[in-house]
């Protein structure tokens, strides 16, 4: 980077340099009139002060330059991991968007209003129940194979027909569509984010369902949990603003033209890092890049001393050498004044007794400025390592929040399947037809090990993968709320235990009523693929190039799931009270010592997301810890 950016991206850097440039000369100066009005004795000191200047000088060429390398590396870093999240986030979001249409798309209700064209408000009532639950869409769509609107539950949406050729394309295509774009299906909006499928019964096709994504909002929840202020996170797709939290920027000019396959680009003041999705179970979503950027860089925060202290055996080689050298710099500085004090004593010789308190102001002068850009340097250092693990914790909880709001409402949307529901009201239910609708769904729906049906009685009736169960009995506070449970809204989930049900290892099950008429029939449970699943969000949280582990953890310490190789599940972890005790929106950290080793840990609180744990009645406190060796 030119010497001419530093001063307008680290004006606190440039103004080391002005400081060390001036003490240089200075010195010099101080130097030379030493020589011209020093007795004999004297001159073989001042000649040696020329090698200390010299020793200043290299020390000045090399701590700037990691001044500036460690606060680039700190801000980029920290813009490239949000630039990453976001991106990541959205996609983890979207991929279960496709799962929804999908499994939408082949509603008994929607596939009997096509072809009958009987009842619209009690199919319009179903769908808006759906959104009720999965609070993601703003519109829902039905269209025939002509492109005639049939039914959507917008009420602010009105139309009749639509020539989008979203349309045309889902009605040739055997799977989703995902497209953002200007529709007629939308006129109120610039762009909607759209999913689509075909809606087909014994390979007729019969029309098109299509969800329409909150994208606007959505945007808005992941920008809002990242950014600081000055800082602005762009989507791109290589020519247009996809989003942004930068409400002024309305197209890509030149001026955001950045190539986002470099490091990092530094233009007219600001720092720019770009991301692309490392994708989720196989879907990478649009061909889209996330760009953090920050306006202007402010000096770093200063951080409590004992922090500083705490980061002092992290430093590396390159910094050691430097404070080494600076502390020669002082205490040849500290020698010539000493000894050059004595002479003047001893030969009677005053005249240096003013080069000499120059000198020993300069020396206090250069030991602060030494002092403040090592301080510099060391909280740099730290708050590059604090923000690590402070985001690594809070990325690993958000993901976690945002994937069980899935499952909490994909039970309760499941509890609603006509299917269920009728064969429950039979005296005799069909086992096999309820069974293939699971099966079914828990192909869409990868994150499960089994979901099961079961009856008033607790007994399980029918399951979609492991049929050993039919006919046992599951029993826990959350079935019995399950079955006394009159609100379609409510869902129901077991204390994170080994279950019978995944193997008797631990895990959750999500559970939600089956009612027809206002009458219980049963309910489903979930099993959710607890260990993979919480492994795959922890090591997706945790940078590969740092040594430690992460964990998810209950509030007594209990682990709910872990990297560490020899951390066992349900295991209590003895932590400090700070840890357990947390309880705060933002991450935070502290210093610990875990099996005898020194970590630098990250701690994040479970917020929710949406209506997840924020307004049902959902209440368990999990925390996400990031252990990094220090």
């Amino acid at each position: 980077m030119q010497s001419s950016s530093i001063s307008q991206l680290f004006p606190f850097i440039q103004r080391n340099v002005q400081l060390f440039d001036g003490q240089n000369r200075f010195l010099k100066k101080i130097i030379l009139t030493g020589k011209i009005c020093a007795i004999e004795q004297a001159a073989n000191l001042f000649s040696f002060t020329e090698k200390t200047i010299e020793t200043f000088s290299s020390l000045q060429e090399e701590l700037i330059p990691l001044l500036i390398d460690e606060n680039l590396k700190k801000h980029t870093e920290e813009l490239r991991s949000k630039a990453q999240i976001s991106i990541d986030i959205l996609i983890r979001n979207l991929f279960e968007r496709t799962a929804d249409v999908g499994f939408l798309a082949t509603d008994e209700s929607i596939i009997t209003y096509l072809k009958e064209n009987k009842n619209p408000e009690q199919l319009r009532q179903r769908l808006i129940e759906y959104t009720l639950k999965y609070s993601v869409y703003n519109e829902i769509i039905i269209t025939d194979d002509k492109g005639n609107i049939r039914l959507n539950i917008n009420e602010n949406n009105a139309l009749t027909h639509s020539d989008d050729p979203l349309i045309t394309e889902a009605l040739h295509y055997d799977g989703y569509i995902e497209r953002y774009a200007q529709t007629d299906l939308f006129i109120s909006q610039p762009k909607t984010l759209l999913f689509a499928q075909r809606i087909v019964e014994n390979q007729q096709t019969l029309g098109v369902l299509i969800l329409c994504f909150r994208f606007d909002d959505e945007m808005s929840h992941i920008f809002s949990s990242l950014l600081n202020p000055n800082e602005h996170i762009l989507f791109t797709n290589g020519k247009d603003v996809i989003a942004s939290s930068d409400h002024q920027l309305t197209s890509l000019n030149d001026f955001l033209r950045i190539d986002t396959e470099a490091p990092y680009v530094y233009r007219n003041g600001s720092l720019y890092v770009s991301a692309k999705t490392k994708g989720y179970e196989g879907y990478h979503g649009a061909k889209w890049n996330s760009i953090a950027y920050k306006n202007g860089i402010n000096h770093s925060r200063n951080l409590p001393s004992t922090a500083s202290a705490k980061i002092k055996c992290t430093l590396n080689d390159n910094i050691r050498s430097i404070i080494m050298k600076a502390d020669d710099v002082i205490e040849d500085l500290s020698d010539v004044i000493i000894n050059g004090e004595l002479i003047a004593a001893k030969e009677r010789v005053y005249v240096l007794t003013p080069v000499l308190d120059n000198l020993r102001n300069i020396s206090t002068s250069i030991l602060e400025t030494i002092k403040e850009s090592v301080t510099n340097l060391e909280n740099t250092i730290m708050e590059g390592l604090v923000f690590d693990v402070q985001a690594s914790a809070k990325l690993a909880i958000n993901i976690m929040d945002r994937n069980l709001y899935e499952r909490a409402n994909d039970c309760r949307w499941w509890a609603m399947t006509p299917t269920f529901e009728e064969e429950l009201s039979q005296e005799t239910p069909d086992i096999k037809r309820i069974s293939d609708v699971l099966h079914y769904i828990n192909s869409l729906y990868t994150v499960y090990t089994n979901l099961f049906i079961y009856d008033t009685d607790s007994m399980i009736i029918a399951a979609s993968s492991d049929q050993t169960i039919i006919g046992k009995k599951v029993s826990g506070d959350y079935i019995s709320k399950t079955l006394s449970n009159k609100n379609s809204q409510n869902y129901f989930v077991s204390p994170f235990e080994n279950n019978l049900f995944y193997n008797d290892s631990p895990t959750y099950i999500y559970s939600s009523t089956i009612r027809s008429n206002g009458i219980t029939l049963g309910g489903i449970g979930i099993v959710f693929d607890a260990y993979p699943q919480f492994n795959a969000m922890l090591e997706d949280s945790f940078s590969s190039s740092k040594k430690g582990f992460s964990c998810f953890i209950d509030r007594k310490g209990v682990v709910i799931a872990t990297t560490h190789p020899e951390m066992k599940l349900l295991q209590q972890l003895p932590l400090e009270n700070e840890i357990l005790r947390f309880n705060a929106e933002e991450s935070t950290h502290c210093f610990t010592l875990f099996e005898d080793k020194k970590y630098l840990v990250g701690i994040a609180l479970s917020e929710g997301y949406r209506e997840y744990k924020t307004q049902d009645n959902y209440k368990n406190d999990l925390l996400s810890l990031t252990f990094v060796e220090y």
